[in-house]
């Protein structure tokens, strides 16, 4: 066995068969990952007939003045049977042989293997796939092991959000949470309309997503190096004037209708269980007074935008049958009509057809339950997951531990990617 450096080709060829393939792990993101200041290459170990038995991207800031002391970073990798441990302990000796001779000091690795699994409440789920020994595993062939995190401080974030797809879409809308199912109903009711966008609607979905934010170039840089095999796709959810009006109109008219008939029953003094009585007209009044300030929002919005106004987007990466999404913006003034809700549902039915599995929303943190901005992905996904977290593969210990007391945080390799 040995360890060479791949092309493109043959790299992407391993990559796309291999069952722990992802988008992190592709020519396309490394091509990507260039335009941002990194060197990107591709290592495989073969066998003495050239077979590849493992293989992974690794990620070098490009930076002349640090150049003898470098610092890798293989996004969600490697490409490897995690599972035989003989494999895994070959293809680590020989790689930190072969980076050593290139003068490398370390090598980060954040493999998608699952510690824990959560139910959407918090809590957590007995499941087959936790992996409590992994690290032990990994600690006894020298990775250091950077802990559990809970936060935004790791280069890809520990938990995780995803849906797993069903082609029978009746069972598909039951394992997302009641608040989504609820959402999507209202949303369908306004009548959104869900559309693919184009590489020329780049800018449009940019404006929608929230600050902070990466530049126009970084997104401009992701479609141009994953739509070169159309693996990109973007989405919109566009409010039509008349339609948003009429839909508006018609909810309101029937809480309406709703809320005279408990007036009437509340005068009725013969009627049992009045608590209940008095809760549902309660309710009703509330969603009576949102109701009209969402069709007062209609009207307004169809006087000032007669044409319609798109105000919900999204990017997506399709890999193998795993969709990521990569992207999410929303018109704050239109979030109370939840028209992401319209958007991912409408998605979910299409990737079903498709054939996809899997959407993966991407990061959460620990705190997800209390987090507004991801409150979306959890609401949507049907799997809560907690990644094993970040290692460490040290080459050269002197410069490892001289540069953690020099400075604790790399900065490059801590800013999520």
């Amino acid at each position: 066995m040995q360890i060479i450096l791949l092309d493109e080709t043959r790299f992407d060829e391993f990559a796309f068969n291999h069952p722990n393939h992802s988008y992190f792990q592709t020519s396309n993101y490394g091509k990507f990952m260039s335009k941002q200041g990194y060197n990107a290459y591709y290592f495989g170990m073969v066998d003495d007939t050239n077979q590849i038995k493992a293989a992974t991207l690794v990620l070098v800031k490009n930076d002349k003045e640090n150049n003898k002391r470098k610092m890798g970073y293989a996004p969600r990798g490697f490409l490897i049977d995690w599972n035989d441990d003989n494999l895994v302990s070959e293809f680590t000796k020989l790689l930190k042989e072969f980076l050593a001779n290139r003068s490398f000091t370390f090598l980060k690795v954040d493999p998608a293997i699952i510690y824990k699994e959560h139910n959407l409440d918090g809590s957590e789920k007995t499941s087959e796939l936790t992996h409590d020994g992994f690290v032990g595993k990994m600690q006894g062939m020298e990775y250091i092991h950077l802990g559990y995190n809970n936060g935004t401080e790791a280069s890809k974030l520990r938990w995780n959000a995803y849906t797993t797809l069903n082609p029978n879409l009746v069972t598909l809308y039951n394992t997302i949470s009641k608040d989504a199912r609820d959402k999507i109903k209202e949303a369908s009711a306004l009548g959104g309309r869900v559309y693919k966008g184009s590489n020329d609607d780049i800018n449009m979905l940019y404006d929608l997503i929230s600050k902070p934010k990466p530049s126009l170039e970084y997104f401009l840089d992701y479609y141009h190096f994953f739509n070169a095999n159309a693996t990109l796709e973007i989405y919109f959810t566009k409010l039509e004037p008349a339609t948003y009006v009429n839909s508006s109109r018609n909810i309101y008219e029937k809480e309406q209708i709703k809320n005279n008939e408990l007036n009437a029953k509340m005068q009725d003094l013969s009627i049992a269980n009045r608590d209940l009585l008095i809760n549902e007209k309660m309710k009703s009044d509330e969603l009576l007074a949102d109701y009209k300030n969402k069709m007062v929002d209609a009207i307004n919005m169809f006087q000032s935008y007669p044409n319609g106004i798109v105000v919900a987007g999204t990017a997506l990466i399709k890999c193998g049958k795993k969709v990521y999404i990569v992207a999410n913006g929303i018109k704050e003034e239109f979030k109370k009509n939840y028209p992401d809700y319209l958007l991912y549902w409408h998605l979910f039915q299409e990737l079903s057809k498709q054939g996809y599995e899997v959407v993966d929303f991407n990061g959460l943190t620990g705190n997800y339950l209390n987090d507004e901005r991801t409150k979306y992905k959890v609401e949507l996904s049907n799997h809560i997951v907690e990644y094993v977290g970040e290692f460490d593969l040290v080459i050269n210990k002197k410069g490892y531990y001289t540069g953690s007391k020099l400075n604790p945080i790399i900065s490059w390799l801590n800013k999520p990617i």
